[in-house]
């Protein structure tokens, strides 16, 4: 029986280790994206330099990809609290749901930046006049291949949530399983 709870307290200490170096991969992103979204205003104004007929649509993009940045920093949020209740053994208190729907509320809300960022590119025009032609352009201030990487991004950010909403059914389930037992004995 001592067997038994010697190799349990290995399996601790293992999680242990893996939820630390998750907190530390955490702050790592969390720190990649404050650089991104410093990044993303000078590479903004660099590409209206090279560009200047896409500076109307240089301050949508910038703040839409600022937002995007800041939905994923608010979800390593509850990530961690999610990391620490794991480490504590509290997964199955019910605070882990709340955990699980504010990431999924962080999905739908890049979901949103995404599409209108896909909307912005694809109906957005602006006239541009061009000195050395002495002629006005009707500019669309998007790509295509940017309405293919909008139409990717939302698709994968479909799956991750339905992936999640899945992930918290099942949540429910265990902890009412668990509630069910905790009556019996």
């Amino acid at each position: 029986m001592q067997d038994v709870n010697v190799k349990g307290a290995g399996r601790r200490g293992r999680s242990g280790v893996v939820i630390a170096v998750l907190k530390g991969l955490i702050v790592l992103f969390e720190m990649i994206c404050l650089w991104g979204q410093f990044a993303i205003v000078v590479m903004s104004g660099d590409i209206v330099t090279l560009y200047p007929e896409l500076a109307p649509a240089r301050w949508p993009y910038t703040i839409a990809g600022i937002l995007g940045i800041a939905c994923f920093e608010v979800a390593l949020i509850p990530l961690w609290q999610l990391l620490t209740l794991a480490k504590h053994r509290d997964v199955f208190s019910g605070k882990a749901v709340t955990r699980t729907d504010a990431i999924i509320g962080c999905a739908i809300a890049e979901a949103v930046l995404v599409l209108f960022v896909l909307l912005y590119g694809s109906l957005a025009h602006s006239e541009y006049y061009d000195p050395a032609q002495g002629v006005s352009i009707d500019v669309a201030m998007g790509a295509a291949a940017m309405s293919v990487a909008c139409i990717v991004a939302l698709l994968l950010i479909a799956a991750f949530v339905l992936v999640m909403i899945v992930m918290r059914s099942l949540l429910r389930d265990a902890i009412a399983q668990r509630d069910e037992l905790a009556e019996v004995i």
